[in-house]
């Protein structure tokens, strides 16, 4: 039997067959030798051709058949063989050096998060340059906030074990940051690789655009009773209904905005502060804690 590779590349997808080829063809382009590192994909319910396209040589596919992100990734793991966990998303695309810097920083401590960049077409439309205001700030989020996105995270496998994964319970999103913390408080530290970078695709169309914030507005509100952070958006809308606040609340970068942009900027953010807010009202109604 081979030996045990040093990290296990774990990715959860649903319904990704249009993105999971680029991800594993910048896996296959890895300046880390390919015995040093694994790939497991988890197909997560998929409807499509996940499960064909993701069979390649040297990719373990293994089956979640709920879809549930948490699962996903806990059924990830469950089948890794090295004691290095790397999480990332089928939407993504990772930098040639990822996994030698995550290696290189590993020591640092049993958590361990690189930067996560934004990838938009050429020219960006109007919900791409939004994404640009808002998403991702990894560094901060690790610094500041104590959590980081799963979309590049770096997990020791004793870490991993010792708070038992990702909680299942978790219905949408909010799962990363939950177990970042959760972790925190069990004595395991989160520390930050900016030289490890991942790409991750922007929406580029209305209705993922808004999908996404009303399962922020849900995963906020059960973050805000299950761990004191996170917000019930449903108790401040007027931000959905009035003039720019929505998006100085949304991209605190936006000042730097002016005339027809920024009120172009202005109407989408109340559209995706409306859906925040009605994610929130569901959350509510659900009783998700």
């Amino acid at each position: 039997m081979s030996a045990a590779p040093e990290v296990s590349v774990i990715v959860p997808v649903r319904n990704g067959a249009r993105s999971l080829p680029a991800l594993l063809d910048s896996l296959e382009a890895q300046t880390l030798p390919r015995e040093r590192f694994e790939i497991v994909v988890v197909d997560n319910a998929s409807a499509d051709a996940t499960a064909r396209l993701a069979a390649r040589p040297g990719v373990t596919v293994v089956s979640e058949p709920v879809a549930n992100r948490s699962r996903a990734r806990n059924r990830g793991a469950a089948s890794a063989r090295a004691r290095l966990y790397a999480f990332t998303d089928a939407d993504c695309v990772v930098e040639a050096q990822w996994l030698a810097a995550l290696l290189a920083c590993a020591p640092s401590a049993p958590l361990v998060a690189g930067e996560v960049t934004l990838r938009v077409r050429q020219p960006p439309n109007t919900i791409e340059r939004f994404e640009r205001l808002w998403r991702f700030d990894q560094g901060t989020w690790v610094r500041e906030q104590g959590w980081a996105a799963t979309a590049n995270l770096l997990v020791d496998a004793t870490a991993f074990g010792a708070v038992g994964g990702f909680d299942e319970t978790w219905r949408h999103i909010g799962e990363d940051v939950d177990f970042c913390l959760r972790a925190r408080a069990a004595g395991y530290g989160l520390g930050f690789c900016p030289g490890a970078r991942v790409a991750h695709h922007g929406e580029h169309d209305l209705r993922p655009f808004l999908r996404r914030f009303f399962l922020h507005g849900y995963s906020a509100n059960q973050a805000h009773y299950r761990l004191g952070v996170g917000a019930r958006a449903w108790h401040q809308p007027l931000p959905a209904l009035v003039g720019h606040r929505a998006l100085r609340h949304l991209c605190p970068g936006s000042d730097a905005l002016a005339g027809p942009e920024r009120r172009r900027m202005a109407r989408l953010a109340r559209l995706a502060y409306g859906a925040r807010v009605a994610g929130s009202v569901w959350a509510e109604l659900l009783h998700a804690r």
